[in-house]
């Protein structure tokens, strides 16, 4: 993220409801931010420049772990600075970004080059994913100590995935000697032959179907390796009721954590009968069954926290029939809205916990984000929980338009974003302006 003169300059933001878990406030009161950090969290506090955040909620900002910012590429579906306006839209403070470019990020030079421009062009935090394996083939394993003094934050192949056991474990075993953290996307392809889920909706639609076993049988091979190696692994956008309880399983047993989208927490595969591209996404959407599963499991805290697998794509990718769209959806801009409409207001989620499993939990798995104590990092997301709103192309961010959720009427939305005591996002102008 770039550096900016307001950074520095002390500010004090009063009289929202401060929501932290990780630090225990559940309140109205102020926020002091100096040298862009958090300098105190109290009552009654002044400042020379001060912000009125009344009627507001203020959380510690979010973290997505899996987001595709085409940067290199395909910039003419995101780069840098409409993946970060984007991010900041949805509160979102710092993100991960995925190593399947053009070229991959899987050389050194490559990945510190990407850490530069992030620094110089991105209003978050952006952190780098580079490749497990050379070229994202599954084969060769890529020079991990080296990835790491790049400015590598972890390692994945993400969507192409690494379909042979004996490659992943080696994969994991260096990766631990790295110091560098694994995360998987689990789908075996030998049994992902489709495009959707094979179930009922697909049997109406008529169109390929994968069945969950692509996903599940990925899923267990990854965890027992996990078990067995120590290494650190992250399990990405886990959408099955079995995978979940796989994860369950084999927590305590391993080094594991995971993720799993908004879309799946909040979508079904009935979606898929309209044979719109625009709903093909991998792992496909699920049934209500496996929805309401994993929403249990993110409740209990089996699955860790949410990531959107934010995945732009231009509209000649996407508005074809089913089978010959390109799978992903945006996720930054609509996760918090989605998800608090669907989750808390309807399903009973505490707000608490949806805020620990946006910004805390996904924090502490980046390192040194997603609190708001004393000394940390002044990432905020403010957001009104009164304001309806619906979900139009024109009003996103990102430069593509691939929205699950376009034209849906959603409650809560974020108003403003600040990284590092500066404000990168303030959609309502002149009610965030800062008062001097």
């Amino acid at each position: 993220m770039s550096t900016r003169s307001g950074a520095d300059r002390e500010l004090v933001i009063r009289g929202a409801h401060v929501l932290d878990p990780s630090s225990g406030l559940d309140g109205v009161m102020d926020v002091r931010i100096s040298g862009g950090r958090v300098a105190e969290v109290g009552e009654d506090l002044h400042g020379v420049r001060e912000l009125d955040a009344s009627g507001l909620h203020l959380f510690p900002g979010f973290v997505d772990v899996h987001a595709h910012w085409r940067t290199p590429g395909r910039e003419e579906e995101e780069d840098l600075e409409s993946g970060s306006a984007a991010a900041a839209a949805g509160g979102f403070t710092g993100v991960v970004m995925m190593p399947n470019t053009d070229p991959v990020l899987d050389r050194p030079a490559l990945v510190s080059g990407l850490v530069r421009r992030a620094e110089r062009e991105s209003r978050v935090r952006a952190y780098v994913a580079a490749a497990l394996h050379a070229g994202l083939a599954g084969s060769e394993l890529t020079e991990m100590r080296l990835l790491k003094e790049a400015g590598a934050l972890c390692v994945s192949d993400d969507g192409p995935g690494t379909q042979n056991a004996d490659v992943l474990r080696s994969g994991m075993l260096y990766a631990r000697s790295a110091g560098l953290a694994v995360l998987l996307h689990c789908e075996d392809r030998s049994l992902a032959k489709g495009v959707v889920h094979d179930g009922v909706a697909a049997a109406l639609a008529g169109v390929p179907a994968t069945p969950a076993s692509a996903e599940d049988a990925a899923t267990a091979t990854a965890l027992v390796l996990a078990a067995e190696t120590g290494a650190r692994v992250h399990i990405t956008h886990v959408s099955t009721a079995l995978s979940a309880a796989l994860v369950g399983f084999f927590k305590g047993r391993a080094g594991v954590t995971a993720d799993t989208t908004p879309h799946h927490l909040t979508l079904t595969d009935d979606l898929v009968r309209t044979l719109e591209g625009l709903y093909r996404v991998n792992p496909p959407l699920r049934p209500e069954g496996d929805r309401r599963e994993v929403i249990e499991a993110l409740r209990d805290g089996t699955l860790d926290f949410v990531a959107t697998d934010h995945a732009p794509h231009a509209a000649q990718r996407k508005e074809l029939p089913l089978q010959e769209a390109a799978p992903g959806f945006l996720g930054h801009e609509t996760a918090f809205a989605a998800l608090y409409t669907e989750l808390v207001l309807g399903e009973s989620l505490p707000l608490s916990r949806l805020v620990e499993a946006m910004s805390c939990a996904p924090g502490r798995w980046v390192g040194g984000l997603g609190s708001l104590a004393v000394g940390a990092p002044a990432d905020i997301a403010l957001a009104d929980l009164e304001e309806e709103w619906t979900v139009e192309r024109e009003s996103l961010s990102s430069r593509s338009h691939n929205s699950p959720y376009l034209g849906r009427r959603m409650r809560g939305r974020i108003v403003g974003t600040i990284v590092g005591g500066e404000l990168v996002h303030d959609r309502m102008g002149a009610k965030l302006g800062v008062r001097t």
